[in-house]
């Protein structure tokens, strides 16, 4: 009786032993399955939300652009009225990068770099808003310090860019280009570094 209560215990304890695993790596593999379609959604939202991004910020980085050429020559200065419609279109960009839904690294990387992006843009418009009233020679510098931390912007903008890239990519969605061009925005399926300077 007692070597059948035992065997009855060491079967329990194994079948226990053997299914537990299963069952474990079952749940690991779901789990690992809804964060792949969350990203793959969370890919798709925030490759959209980029091309809006550029799309909206081209004609700030021409007004800038113009007040600030790339070669360094001196621009023309922008009047207040246009550096007032730049800040509105920089804020409502920020108000779109506010929210950070869970998402991978690969989709937090181009997040992050994104709304680093335009949050330097936002310090470059209040350097040309700084530059309105300044007496020469102080505003050519503040117009200078806005230049580069346009150029800041544009480069972290690019890491985005590539991250989306890659990601997309890693999605099956196929590549992306979505550069911002110190001019003006080119065009999806442009050669990779037609937006940089």
């Amino acid at each position: 009786m007692t070597a059948f209560v035992l065997g009855v215990a060491v079967a329990f304890l194994l079948g226990a032993w053997t299914s537990g695993p299963d069952k474990t790596e079952r749940r690991i593999a779901e789990l690992r399955e809804a964060e792949a379609r969350r990203d793959v959604e969370q890919i798709v939202v925030l490759t959209d939300l980029a091309r809006g991004s550029r799309d909206r910020l081209a004609p700030v980085l021409t007004g800038m652009s113009k007040a600030a050429p790339a070669d360094a020559s001196s621009g023309a200065v922008p009047t207040a009225e246009e550096v007032a419609g730049w800040r509105d279109v920089v804020t409502a960009e920020l108000r779109r990068y506010s929210e950070t839904p869970s998402a991978g690294n690969g989709v937090n990387v181009a997040r992050t770099a994104l709304t680093t992006s335009v949050r330097q843009l936002a310090v470059a418009v209040g350097g040309f808003e700084a530059a309105l009233n300044a007496p020469d020679p102080q505003r050519g510098r503040l117009v200078g310090l806005a230049a580069e931390q346009r150029t800041l912007a544009l480069q972290a903008w690019s890491v985005a860019a590539l991250q989306l890239d890659v990601i997309n990519i890693e999605a099956g969605k196929g590549h992306v280009h979505i550069q911002l061009d110190p001019r003006s925005a080119p065009l999806d399926g442009e050669p990779e570094g037609s937006g940089r300077r």
